[in-house]
């Protein structure tokens, strides 16, 4: 958790929300998703069923905003552990999307991995010129 704290701006003897979620699309596994947020932000999220929460509707109930985010989209390979979760081989190719959030304050307020079976998730960007 060294890394999700330094992605946060957090002390390391500090405590921070971790929540970890199997995404589901018609009863599908298609994602593996794992957010940690500061304790301020996890002390309200912990409140709620996070299993189904919406969690910037959430924060925003309490004044916590999101104002911008960074976010990275690689290729990976399933391990073991990963590949049994979402019902694939190990191996298989995933899309690996990571994402720091700011509110704004420009404080760091989410730390997101989520994992994405590659048949199950495509990624699309709309250029213009």
């Amino acid at each position: 958790m060294f890394h999700e704290k330094a992605m946060l701006e957090v002390k390391d003897d500090e405590p921070i929300l971790l929540v970890e979620r199997i995404r589901l699309a018609d009863e599908t596994p298609v994602a593996l998703e794992r957010t940690c947020w500061p304790k301020d932000i996890g002390d309200i999220l912990i409140k709620y069923d996070l299993d189904e929460a919406r969690y910037y509707e959430l924060l925003e109930n309490y004044k916590v905003y999101l104002n911008r985010a960074n976010e990275k989209i690689s290729a990976i390979n399933a391990t073991i552990d990963e590949a049994d979760a979402l019902g694939i081989r190990a191996g298989e190719a995933l899309l690996e999307m990571t994402r720091l959030s700011f509110g704004v304050n420009d404080r760091p307020i989410e730390y997101t991995k989520t994992k994405y079976r590659n048949d199950q998730y495509h990624y699309n960007i709309d250029l213009k010129r």
